[in-house]
């Protein structure tokens, strides 16, 4: 309601109106002004630092008295620290690209001292920002209706490709590694990979164990066979000079042993 200009007829009830509404204003404009979260889009991420440029995603509504409502972009906000998750010596990484759609979080005070130096930090003596626009960080992960995936499973954990054709698989039912037509798929308590293309593993030894520790076979009787008695020989008539695999196959790992 308007409020009633300076009068010495005021009544108590249009006093208390209008302060009531003084007040209702003033906390409306500072929630207006109030920074929490928004929907951001990457432009770019710079893998040293590990910031990224963030577009907000969704405009302002400017209200300017006397004048239509204008929806006005919010400027891109630079070096934005990205949330993974890291913890115990251990982190995982997502290669983030620009177009990867995130969510904005602005820190209750200014940033930049613990950002720089790490520990528990002052802030600036000069700043007092609270839920201000350069102390976002950016958390990747939240998607609009456009981009939700294909074939999202509900009942197990996954690993995935956004087209979904390289997956880790866990479930109660064991583990699936799927790579386009690669598929390995292991029984109950256990691990599946599928790749699009091919599985590399690159290790000074490859052992595989029971879980009771005992070795296991990497390939059966048939298929080592085949490793000495074609693959060998085959590769040493395409000119192969380098050390020959163990053909031992009491003591080779290979043999689970």
């Amino acid at each position: 309601m308007p409020i009633p200009a300076a009068s010495t007829n005021l009544t108590p009830a249009m006093r208390n109106s209008a302060q009531t509404a003084q007040w209702k204003e003033l906390i409306r404009q500072s929630l207006c002004d109030l920074r929490v979260a928004i929907p951001g889009i990457v432009v770019s991420f710079d893998v040293v630092t590990q910031t990224a440029v963030v577009q907000p995603a969704v405009r302002e509504k400017l209200i300017v008295p006397g004048k239509p409502a204008q929806n006005v972009a919010i400027n891109p906000i630079y070096d934005v620290p990205v949330v993974m998750p890291r913890g115990g010596g251990y982190s995982m990484t997502l290669p983030l690209a620009a177009g990867d759609e995130c969510l904005l979080v602005f820190n209750d005070m200014a940033i930049d001292n613990w950002w720089q130096n790490g520990g528990v930090q002052n802030q600036y003596q000069f700043e007092s920002m609270r839920h201000d626009i350069a102390d976002a960080v950016c958390i990747p992960g939240p998607w609009s209706q456009p981009r939700v995936l294909a074939n999202y499973s509900p009942d197990s954990l996954q690993i995935r490709s956004d087209d979904g054709d390289t997956i880790i698989d866990v479930s109660e039912s064991g583990v699936s590694l799927e790579s386009g037509s690669t598929t390995v798929d292991v029984s109950s308590d256990s691990v599946s990979i599928t790749a699009s293309s091919s599985v590399q593993i690159t290790s000074p030894e490859i052992r595989a164990n029971a879980s009771a520790g005992a070795p296991l076979a990497l390939v059966n009787d048939n298929g080592w066979q085949w490793i000495v008695n074609d693959l060998y020989p085959w590769m040493q008539a395409q000119g192969y000079s380098g050390a020959a695999p163990p053909l031992n196959g009491e003591t080779t790992v290979l043999k689970g042993q």
